[in-house]
C-alpha cells in the first residue's frame, strides 16, 4: 500500500524529501492539484533534484540517491477543482498542466457522488486524451456513486469507454464548514473496496483521499495499491514539546530559551482559545523571539517542525510499510 502525500508547497517537498533519503527503496507517492505556483510546477516535475535537503544528518551521496528515490516516487496530480476557489478548465487546459507537472496520473473531472455527471465527464475526457495527450501521462477515472451498485455500474462504464485506471471517489464528507473532510462512511468504504476487488480484480486500485495512519492495515487487507494523505503536516506536536524536551534533555537548551519558550506557549493557548487579532499579534511575536533565540544555537523553529514531522511519519506509517 504506497501512501500518497498531498503537497503544494515547497517546504512540503523540503519536508519529504529528507524522510524519502532515510528510506530509499520504499515506494512512496506524491499528489497535487494545478492551483500551484509556477515555482511548486517546476520543483514537483523535477522533485527530488531541485527540492533542497534541509536537517538531514546523514553522510551521503545525494546525487545517487536523488536517482533512486526519483525512480520510487510516483506523481498524481487532480484539477483542484474541490478546493476552495477551484475552478473546472478545459480538458485541454487541465491536462496541458498535468504535463507541465510531469506527473505519472491524471485524475479526470468527477462529480461528487453523481455516477452520470462523472460518466459524462469521463467521456470527454478520454476524447481528448486519446486525441492530444496519450502517451504523456496516465488517465485515471473515478467511479462514483450513492450506493454500491452505482459504484460498481459506474466503474463497468468507465472500462467501456476504454480506461485503464480507475480511482474510487467519494468516500469523503466535509466535518461542517471546516475544511477537513473525513471518511463518510467506513463499511462503505470496505464494502465498495471489497466489491470492486471481487468483480474486476484491478491491478493498481486507488482510492481517493482516505489514507490515514490508522486505515493502512485496513487498506492493505482490502488490496488497495494508493491512497492519498492530506492531513500528514499535522501530524506533530505544534507545541514543539518533543523537541523542548530533547534539548534540555541533551543539554543543548538555556535559561534564556527556557523563557522564552514559556512565553511562547502561553500567547500560543491564548491565541487558541481567544482568536483575537490582538491575541493572534502577541503569539507571533512570542513566536518570532523563540525562533531568534534558537538561532544563536544553530536551530530554527522550521527545524524543529521538520524534524517532528518526520519522526511522527516514520513512527506512525514507515513503521508500517516495514512491518
Amino acid at each position: 500500500m504506497i501512501p500518497f502525500f498531498v503537497v503544494d508547497r515547497p517546504a512540503s517537498l523540503e519536508i519529504l524529501k529528507g524522510l524519502f533519503f532515510k528510506y530509499p527503496n520504499l515506494k512512496f507517492g506524491l499528489m497535487t492539484h494545478i492551483n500551484v505556483s509556477p515555482k511548486f510546477t517546476e520543483l514537483y516535475k523535477s522533485f527530488p533534484y531541485k527540492t533542497p535537503l534541509k536537517y538531514f544528518d546523514d553522510e551521503i551521496n545525494e546525487k545517487k540517491l536523488n536517482r533512486i528515490v526519483k525512480k520510487n516516487i510516483i506523481k498524481i496530480s487532480d484539477s483542484g477543482a474541490f478546493q476552495k476557489n477551484g475552478d473546472l478548465l478545459p480538458y485541454k487546459i487541465l491536462f496541458q498542466k498535468y504535463v507541465s507537472l510531469g506527473v505519472h496520473y491524471g485524475i479526470i473531472n468527477d462529480v461528487l457522488h453523481d455516477k452520470d455527471q462523472t460518466l459524462k465527464s469521463a467521456e470527454e475526457a478520454i476524447i481528448v486524451y486519446e486525441e492530444s495527450f496519450k502517451g504523456k501521462f496516465k488517465l485515471l477515472g473515478v467511479a462514483q456513486g450513492k450506493t454500491i451498485d452505482e459504484y460498481v455500474e459506474c466503474y463497468q462504464i468507465l472500462l467501456d469507454l476504454g480506461y485503464k485506471y480507475i480511482a474510487i471517489g467519494g468516500l469523503l464528507k466535509r466535518n461542517g464548514n471546516s475544511n477537513y473532510v473525513r471518511v463518510r462512511n467506513e463499511k462503505l468504504l470496505i464494502n465498495v473496496v471489497k466489491t470492486i476487488q471481487e468483480e474486476f480484480k484491478p491491478k493498481n486500485l486507488f482510492t481517493l483521499g482516505v489514507y490515514h495512519p490508522k486505515r493502512h492495515k485496513l487498506l492493505e487487507e482490502l488490496r488497495v495499491w494508493g491512497a492519498d494523505y492530506k492531513g500528514w503536516l499535522f501530524s506533530y506536536d505544534e507545541f514543539y514539546r518533543n523537541s523542548m524536551k530533547y534539548l534540555e534533555d541533551t543539554g543543548k537548551i538555556n535559561k534564556n530559551i527556557k523563557n522564552t519558550y514559556q512565553k511562547f506557549l502561553k500567547y500560543k493557548l491564548n491565541y487558541l482559545n481567544k482568536k483575537t487579532s490582538n491575541s493572534r499579534e502577541k503569539y507571533w511575536k512570542a513566536r518570532k523571539k523563540l525562533d531568534e533565540e534558537l538561532r544563536k544555537i544553530g536551530l530554527s523553529l522550521q527545524e524543529l517542525r521538520y524534524r517532528e514531522i518526520r519522526e511522527s511519519l516514520e513512527k506512525n506509517i514507515i513503521s508500517q510499510m516495514n512491518h
